[in-house]
């Protein structure tokens, strides 16, 4: 801690000094026996200069300043010792020590400052008994030459502990255009405790108010159950008997007397409204999005809403809550709410509705089953999008047969081959012009009999007698009494249907009326 230019350090009883020896605190006796031998060396020790040792040469000295000049019991002290140089030659090194045993601090060293000074801030000690104190100062030189002086100094007693009072307020006292919702601010010199009744709120018009309190034990908050009126006067006053320190040094000391200050209500003045959408908004397209706003507005006076919902910047739809019928997605049209109050102040804020696009549906029309050989029609029937841009931009379509899915097109049918028996996983999808796209799934089983295999064979063999023959080879082997009868049948068909390439079949076709020969 700096005081008076000076570097000081502060020492309290029981912490070691700098340097310097353990010393004691003086009694009385000895502080009486102390001022009588200063009295008497007096002539010696007059401004604390030791004799020069030579007629040109001048020792150096000190004088002995306390701040405060009688501390307190308990509180801080600084001793300043001002040095006087010697002279012829000039002192350097210098170096101050001070008794102060009395505050059973030995004898330090005092710390240097940039001014010429030497100083110490120390605690005295809280149990030191008022009276009078002296010490002496010592001052050397690295020229081995010295002064000193004895110091005088009074220990007060600890002051009394004073009672808390109301340090600062808010509002203040005789504030004007104070807010209706004002909360009151109160702050103590000192931690309190409040009980009971502690405060009342009396206004002149809206009377007494409740007040929640909270914070503590030195700053405390009073939140009024209810706002004040308009232009009022309030009086804030304290129960002192009701509000105690906390502090031990005493019984507790309670405010004196009843504190109370007035402050006065801000007249009406008609402040603008505000107003929030209550999105976001999000809305599929085609689809019909109902859109709030919630407004509030400083005097609690009623509001009017109105919207523009066609950022054409007129507000032509009047409601706090309106229908907005959504364009084509994806899309985010911006749409925009005015409130105006009774004074005809208005307030305006935009949201952003974000519009999806939603896919297009159609039937998937399938089969459940079919004949090997013959190709089967999908088809994506009764398309329908909720938008009437979708829908007027037409649709494109896409097949999966059994093998994945080909690209899209405008044909909304399309013909799948089969060349062999069992399930067959089959699917379409319907694409907007947005790209959205629905996917419809199904399975078809592909099956082979006598009479669909004939057919096919018919369906194949340019020359009715080759498609006879084959036809009745397939009927006999249907007919066969015996399992090994019917497998010698079917091989027979083979061979025969493998003999008429380029007679009547091609060798695409007798590979395949062989192969599904053999899932009969």
């Amino acid at each position: 801690m700096t005081v008076a230019g000076a570097s000081r350090t502060i020492l309290r009883p029981g912490e070691s000094p700098p340097t310097g020896r353990e010393g004691r605190q003086l009694n009385i006796a000895r502080i009486r026996s102390s001022m009588l031998l200063g009295c008497a060396v007096a002539v010696v020790l007059v401004g604390g200069v030791v004799p020069a040792a030579a007629a040109d040469q001048t020792s150096p000295s000190l004088t002995i300043a306390f701040a405060p000049q009688e501390p307190q019991a308990g509180s801080l002290a600084t001793i300043t010792a001002t040095v006087t140089p010697g002279t012829n030659p000039d002192s350097t090194g210098l170096d101050v020590t001070c008794d102060l045993s009395w505050a059973r601090l030995g004898t330090p060293h005092l710390v240097p400052g940039a001014d010429g000074t030497f100083g110490l801030q120390f605690l005295v000690p809280s149990d030191s008994v008022p009276g009078p104190r002296v010490g002496r100062c010592d001052v050397t030189d690295d020229q081995e030459r010295s002064g000193s002086t004895l110091y005088f100094v009074t220990v007060a007693g600890a002051a009394p502990d004073a009672a808390p009072s109301v340090a600062s307020h808010t509002p203040a006292a005789d504030a004007v255009d104070v807010p209706p919702g004002a909360n009151i601010g109160i702050t103590f010199s000192e931690p309190v405790d409040v009980t009971g009744s502690w405060f009342a709120i009396e206004c002149t018009s809206s009377g007494s108010h409740e007040a929640a309190a909270t914070g503590g034990p030195t700053a405390f908050l009073l939140d009024p159950a209810a706002d004040f009126a308009a232009g009022e006067s309030c009086t804030v006053t304290l129960d002192g008997s009701l509000i105690s320190d906390q502090d031990s040094d005493d019984p507790p000391n309670t405010v004196e007397g009843s504190p109370s200050w007035t402050f006065t209500i801000a007249a009406p003045v008609n402040q603008p409204p505000s107003v929030a959408p209550d999105g976001p908004f999000s809305v599929d397209e085609g689809s019909v999005a109902q859109l709030g706003a919630t407004g509030s507005d400083p005097e609690g006076a009623a509001l009017t809403y109105a919207w523009d919902l066609n950022d054409d910047g007129v507000f032509e739809t009047p409601g706090k809550t309106v229908s907005f019928a959504a364009p084509d997605g994806p899309a985010t049209p911006t749409v925009r709410v005015e409130v105006s109050d009774a004074g005809g102040l208005t307030a305006t804020a935009a949201a952003v509705v974000h519009v999806a696009n939603v896919p297009p549906t159609a039937t998937l029309e399938a089969p459940a089953s079919s004949s090997a050989g013959f190709p089967f029609a999908l088809a994506l029937t009764s398309p329908h999008d909720p938008s009437a841009a979708d829908t007027a931009a037409g649709f494109s379509y896409a097949f999966d047969c059994g093998s994945g899915y080909g690209a899209f097109g405008s044909a909304s049918t399309a013909s799948c081959p089969t060349t062999g028996t069992g399930p067959v996983s089959i699917g379409a999808e319907i694409r907007d012009k947005d790209g959205s796209v629905t996917e419809y799934r199904g399975t078809v089983r592909v099956t082979v009999t006598v009479t669909s295999l004939c057919e096919l064979v018919r369906s194949y063999s340019t020359d009715p007698k080759v498609a006879d023959d084959l036809c009745a080879k397939l009927a006999q082997a249907q007919s066969a009494s015996t399992a090994s009868a019917r497998a010698g049948l079917l091989g027979a068909f083979r061979n025969q249907a493998g003999a008429k390439v380029d007679k009547g079949l091609t060798a695409e076709q007798a590979a395949e009326l062989e192969l599904l020969s053999t899932r009969l």
